[in-house]
């Protein structure tokens, strides 16, 4: 069984790889306690994983668009996001505090995030 880095990786620019490893830690282990077939657990463990790291890879990718990418788009992209998020701070997914299973994403939650709502 893969775990952490090993499973898959998350940008360390965002610091979630050590927070994503103990999750793993957590699902595989409540996996193995709850069935007793190991497969199964291996499964729902596996599915578990594959949930928290896309959402972590959406907000990575959300987040650098917003606040490394560079030029005139990237630009007017901010100009209409930050003003937004300055006075609504729910517009920023908390998926780096609350982590992967607490934090909204999705369309609606992007379109929110980027200003386009």
């Amino acid at each position: 069984m893969l775990i952490g880095d090993a499973a898959s990786t998350s940008d360390p620019s965002w610091g979630q790889g050590l927070s994503l490893a103990v999750r793993d830690v957590r699902l595989l282990r409540d996996a193995l306690l709850a069935d007793d077939d190991w497969d199964r657990a291996g499964r729902a463990y596996a599915d578990g994983h594959d949930r928290g790291f896309a959402a972590i890879h959406s907000a990575e990718d959300w987040f650098t668009t917003l606040f490394l990418e560079t030029g005139p788009i990237a630009d007017a992209r901010r100009e209409r996001a930050l003003p937004l998020i300055a006075s609504d701070p729910d517009r920023v997914p908390d998926t780096f505090m609350s982590g992967p299973d607490v934090a909204l994403y999705g369309e609606s939650a992007r379109q929110r995030f980027f200003g386009e709502v």
